[in-house]
């Protein structure tokens, strides 16, 4: 089962110089793909292909606040977190659950670029994305335990839902010669999406396949991604969609850690 943080545990909450390969879309230089037949399976994206990949991040930050769910499965049960996602202020919270063998656990999470926190605050009844954002909005601060990032499955997969935002477009040439795919074309939750397979990262082989999977509409909008995170036996999976009219990202965790470090100053 993916490890979730101790609501005991109190550790350093700070940025990490190093990203992970396989959030990275800005890649190095190089032409755009050729223009092949969309029957042959998959293949190299064509020129427009990348131009649409490459609106993704950027569609996602100028939409601003989503929701997101992040599901992990493993041999012992599913770790899910739903919440939203502020693409401008790159911070989200959301309510996890786990379940499968053993005692099923749930509370409230809140993560940005550099970590993540857990509240010991109950969470219950807050099943719903609206009831989550209330119940962040009301913890105590000393509720909040943050921490860094580490390499578990599920911290990899929370830092990627923050590497789906960019404030400019990027680069279409650069980005179909890093080797995205096009995969096939599946329609999900009523909306017709092109699955394309994700830049190699950086650094790699040019045999080399990408960990990611974009869910890619007409417009440029992402809708899911899927990634492969070792030790999990299947691929992490990130949806998103529409958040609901009126709801925010609540600060209280930002503003109980900052408070905590004027307190120690």
């Amino acid at each position: 089962m993916t490890r979730l943080p101790s609501r005991r545990r109190i550790g350093p909450w700070k940025p990490r110089t190093a990203l992970l390969a396989l959030v990275a879309l800005a890649v190095i230089g190089g032409a755009a793909a050729m223009t092949l037949p969309r029957d042959e399976g998959p293949r190299p994206v064509t020129v427009a292909e990348a131009q649409r990949l490459a609106m993704a991040r950027f569609n996602t930050y100028d939409t601003g606040t989503m929701r997101v769910t992040v599901t992990l499965h493993d041999d012992s049960g599913t770790t899910t977190v739903r919440g939203l996602a502020d693409y401008r202020a790159h911070r989200a919270v959301g309510r996890f659950t786990v379940d499968g063998a053993g005692r099923p656990d749930t509370g409230l999470i809140a993560w940005d670029a550099a970590g993540l926190a857990v509240s010991s605050a109950p969470a219950r009844g807050a099943d719903e994305v609206a009831g989550t954002m209330k119940a962040v909005a009301r913890t105590s601060p000393r509720s909040w335990s943050p921490r860094a990032y580490t390499e578990d499955p599920l911290d990899n997969a929370l830092r990627l839902v923050m590497a789906l935002a960019t404030d400019r477009p990027d680069n279409p040439q650069l980005l179909a010669q890093a080797g995205p795919r096009r995969l096939r074309d599946e329609t999900l939750r009523g909306t017709a999406y092109t699955l394309f397979s994700g830049p190699r990262p950086r650094g790699s082989a040019r045999d080399s396949e990408s960990p990611l999977t974009y869910w890619v509409d007409k417009e440029g909008r992402l809708g899911r991604l899927e990634a492969r995170i070792a030790p999990l036996p299947g691929p992490a999976r990130v949806d998103l969609t529409a958040a609901p009219d009126g709801l925010r990202v609540p600060d209280r965790p930002w503003a109980a850690q900052a408070a905590a470090g004027a307190g120690r100053r």
